[in-house]
């Protein structure tokens, strides 16, 4: 009997190369998003220290060119958290995105896993039934030879 071939073997490999990129997809948004994470921490950071440097103000009287840079700084500041936030948020919807095509992926290749286990379980049950037939043919010839040697 010939050896099991899977029809479907070259759709099953390149779904697997498929899945591979997207794994590295999927890494290398998780290191865009990491960085973008670190980013906005650092800003955030800033910010903070931006304000509190605002609140501690020297005593004496109140330097208003002092106190406009510090609320224009922190303003700046500000509004790059912003921003960063708006980066990390997409950055987090693409790591989303991407996981979801990971996981789509590896259900696709999954799925012909199965189709050739079966494939290959219904080749052995048939394999198994034709050397049965056959064992069971020889059987029957010895039994029917002797059989005619003792009616001899």
């Amino acid at each position: 009997m010939p050896k099991y071939r899977f029809r479907l073997q070259k759709v099953m490999e390149s779904k697997k190369c498929v899945e591979d990129l997207k794994k590295q997809d999927l890494a290398n948004a998780q290191r865009v998003l990491d960085r973008e994470k670190s980013v906005f921490l650092h800003l955030r950071s800033k910010g903070e220290d931006c304000r509190q440097e605002m609140l501690r103000r020297p005593p004496g009287p109140l330097d208003v060119i002092r106190e406009s840079i510090h609320r224009a700084r922190f303003a700046r500041l500000m509004t790059d958290v912003d921003r960063q936030d708006q980066t990390v948020k997409h950055s987090s919807r693409r790591v989303c995105h991407e996981r979801e095509d990971l996981v789509q992926c590896s259900k696709e290749r999954r799925i012909l896993e199965n189709l050739k286990e079966k494939g290959l379980i219904g080749y052995m049950r048939e394999w198994t039934r034709r050397e049965q037939k056959e064992t069971d043919e020889v059987g029957r010839d010895v039994f029917l030879r002797r059989a005619n040697r003792a009616a001899k």
